[in-house]
């Protein structure tokens, strides 16, 4: 199955505006307001690399390269494909998986409630999501031309990293982030629905392994990268609730810090 193109992000954006009616009628926004502060573009940095979803795979991404690790377990993936049966059918369920990812970005977008703010409207958040999605690809497909590895299948020189694993993170993070400002949610469906885009992500880098296509190290920064991408431009952009809170009040009479975290 091929995933969603830019025609059909087209034609998701158009329904969005249907949708959503006049519903940014009210709002009282410049131009200057759809352009980050120089704070946001600090927060969104400091967010994104942060992010467990980025570091650990990062660094899991280094420690299988020790030692031969990378290739030795590509090899045996490929040759036991101990979750999908066949090569073959990897390949075609990474593919399958990508577009739910997709599927999961977009929904979960339709679902969050317009706001007041620049990009709070619902096609503006979906435009928004796309663009983090497409300069995804550039950067997924600027790496793989500057480092021109192989694949494991010979088919190539274009293995890392893994641009299905790129995309299928960018868009389980950016879902994961709608997710969380659905007020309507109960906590028990935000970590539902948030684990379930992540198992499908997962699902959509391992099956790249087993199918020949890339080594280890390939997905695991492909998850990296496309979470990075995905929390840095949402974060720069739209509300975020960081874990972290840090507030500082200094004058002549008091000063006091206050760190937060949010769980």
């Amino acid at each position: 199955m091929k995933s969603m193109g830019s025609p059909v992000a087209a034609v998701l954006a158009l329904s969005v505006t249907v949708l959503s009616g006049c519903a940014s009628a009210n709002r009282d926004l410049k131009a200057s307001d759809y352009w980050p502060s120089g704070t946001r573009w600090k927060r969104a940095t400091i967010n994104a690399l942060s992010s467990r979803g980025t570091w650990v795979p990062l660094i899991g991404a280094g420690v299988v390269t020790i030692d031969d690790w990378d290739r030795e377990i590509s090899d045996w993936a490929v040759e036991n494909t101990p979750i999908f049966g066949s090569n073959e059918t990897a390949i075609e369920v990474s593919d399958n998986l990508k577009t739910v990812t997709t599927v999961a970005m977009v929904g979960s977008a339709l679902a969050v409630p317009n706001g007041e703010g620049a990009w709070e409207w619902k096609p503006e958040r979906l435009l928004l999501e796309v663009g983090a999605v497409q300069l995804n690809n550039i950067l997924t497909s600027g790496i793989k031309s500057a480092t021109g590895r192989e694949r494991p299948d010979g088919s190539d020189n274009r293995s890392f990293p893994s641009g299905h694993s790129s995309q299928a993170w960018t868009r389980t993070t950016l879902a994961c982030r709608n997710v969380d400002q659905i007020p309507s949610l109960s906590n028990g469906w935000r970590v539902t629905l948030k684990t379930s885009f992540r198992v499908i992500a997962a699902g959509t880098s391992w099956a790249r392994v087993e199918g020949g296509k890339h080594y280890l190290s390939d997905v695991l920064f492909g998850a990296a990268l496309g979470n990075f991408v995905a929390i840095f431009v949402h974060d720069a952009f739209l509300p975020a609730d960081s874990k972290t809170r840090f507030n500082a009040t200094l004058n002549r009479q008091e000063v006091s810090f206050a760190v937060t975290f949010v769980f």
